[in-house]
């Protein structure tokens, strides 16, 4: 059986079949002609353009209403002593022993300190914060509170809790304690040069306890340390601004459990239960985090700054009222001088021997580079140029314990001339009459720079600050425009001196710097092939 097909064919459905032929030709020609003009024929999925909004900046009310004080330590903006009442008589013999005045922070915040330290409240004390430039006075502010409160208080156990970033400053700050310390409190160094059972020694009678966060954690969770902080009444944060970015996830959280601090209360009882933790914030650079100190749960804050406004300290075209609200706004000291020395990249060693031998006057110099590679070559260059005629020496992390701290305590003495760093030193470090700090290398940030330099001009004496720069040839380095921008954004870049560092290639130093060279070379061959024999 065979199947047939037929097909039939009208005219009025080959009519139709022409008429949307045309059609599709027409669209296919739209197309072509779109495509040509780049037109979207197809709505694409993410790519809607949205209405851009305007940020709006809500301050905080305690942040609106802090106390201003001014930055500058000249001679009208200092209290006599007599201005701060509430001192224990010891207290104030030890103190007049030691200095004649009071800086501006420290009139400003001991009075409600003091006050609150000399009785026992029913209602919390407010946490403070507490922002002033490098070298203003601002350990003083909470030393004397708490000792003035152990000297009307019988702490059955720790007292007082100091926390600071670094090894050197919590050894400083104890060292300042002992200072002031009128009645022989017991103390508690909690670092990570120490021996561990000794400080659960200390930690038995302890009543005023200074650490570093990873030491204090180690004690926190060590199930046979001493550390009772359940009677804890201050808690001090210095650099706080260093810390804010871990502190809870490391040990705020542990510590405030073993504090027994809430967050709230639900009666009477609970209020009269809990013990009143007081935490103290203080930084240099503190002004510029004060939207995000959230972090630390401040109970009620009070925010003590230096400001601008009260100071001669930002002579630059920017309105007074902005500096606090830009990110990165602080103040440096008011008796700090800038220069910038603008060199080639491979002359800056030799700029900096320059600029060394050139000031026999400089006692003091404090260097400052970003990794211990670079201070370690630095030094031993310095050292070949220099000749020994004067002490160079290098602090950094590849030192620890006692041996960071004599390289440290030889260059307060001044048997150190040159001490070349690198930023474990910038932080809170305290050394008496520093004549000059010199930026080497680049900050990272404003905020460093800011804490570099403060090294110097502290409590109101003279200081200078050195910036070796370069046309900007490597980014590593610190050119003079990206240092100027930096700088400016926080009214920091003022009355600043500049010079251009230039060489003859016939001069004699040119000789003795390529002489230093090769010998650093030399040095740098044999301790690599030392390293090598030791593996």
């Amino acid at each position: 059986a065979s199947i047939r097909i037929i097909f039939f064919a009208y005219g009025k459905s080959t009519k139709k079949k022409n008429r949307f032929s045309v059609s599709f030709e027409n669209e296919r020609n739209e197309i072509a002609e779109r495509a040509n003009t780049n037109e979207t024929i197809y709505k694409v999925l993410g790519e809607e353009s949205f209405i851009t909004t305007k940020e709006i900046s809500v301050t905080s009310k305690w942040i609106k209403s802090g106390t201003n004080f001014p930055a500058d330590l000249s001679n009208e903006n200092l209290a006599e002593l007599d201005a701060v009442s509430g001192l224990h008589p010891s207290l104030m013999e030890t103190l007049k022993n030691n200095i004649k005045k009071w800086f501006p922070v420290q009139h400003s915040v001991l009075p409600h300190l003091i006050a609150e330290s000399k009785c026992a409240s029913i209602l919390p004390p407010r946490d403070l914060a507490i922002s002033a430039p490098t070298g203003s006075g601002k350990t003083l502010c909470y030393i004397l509170p708490i000792l003035n409160s152990l000297s009307y208080t019988a702490a059955p156990s720790i007292h007082a809790l100091i926390v600071a970033p670094v090894q050197n400053l919590v050894t400083q700050i104890e060292a300042e304690f002992k200072k002031f310390d009128a009645f022989g409190i017991q103390t508690a160094l909690l670092c990570g040069n120490h021996d561990v059972n000794a400080e659960r020694r200390q930690l038995k009678t302890a009543r005023v306890v200074f650490a570093t966060p990873g030491r204090l954690m180690e004690h926190l969770v060590d199930p046979v340390s001493h550390m009772d902080v359940s009677h804890l009444r201050y808690l001090i944060i210095d650099e706080a601004d260093r810390m804010s970015q871990t502190a809870r996830l490391e040990w705020l959280d542990a510590l405030e459990q073993a504090a027994h601090l809430t967050g709230g209360w639900t009666s009477v009882d609970d209020l009269l239960s809990v013990r009143h933790l007081q935490k103290i914030l203080v930084s240099a650079t503190l002004s510029r985090d004060v939207e995000k100190l959230h972090t630390w749960k401040l109970r009620y804050p009070r925010l003590f700054k230096a400001s601008a406004e009260y100071s001669e300290e930002v002579k630059n075209a920017m309105s007074i009222a902005d500096v606090d609200q830009i990110e990165g706004a602080a103040l440096l000291p008011s008796s700090l001088s800038h220069h910038v020395v603008i060199c080639e990249l491979r002359m800056k060693p030799l700029a900096l021997y320059v600029e060394v031998q050139d000031k026999p006057q400089w006692k003091r110099i404090l260097v400052f580079a970003n990794n211990k590679l670079a201070s370690r070559r630095l030094a031993i260059l310095l050292k070949v140029l220099s000749a020994d005629v004067y002490r160079v020496e290098e602090l950094s992390s590849n030192l620890f314990g006692r041996r960071r701290q004599k390289v440290l305590n030889r260059f307060k003495k001044g048997s150190t001339r040159v001490l070349i760093s690198s930023d474990v030193l910038s932080r809170g470090i305290d050394v008496q009459d520093v004549d000059v700090v010199i930026n080497y290398d680049k900050p990272i940030s404003e905020r460093l720079f800011i804490h570099r330099v403060g090294r110097t001009a502290r409590c109101g004496k003279p200081g200078t600050a050195i910036s070796l720069t370069t046309s900007g040839e490597v980014e590593c380095f610190l050119e003079r425009k990206d240092l100027e921008s930096m700088l400016s954004k926080t009214g920091c870049w003022r009355d600043v001196s500049e010079t251009v560092f230039e060489i003859d290639d016939e001069d004699p130093l040119q000789g003795k710097y390529r002489s230093a060279l090769a010998t650093l070379k030399d040095i740098i061959e044999k301790r690599n092939v030392k390293v090598r024999w030791q593996k």
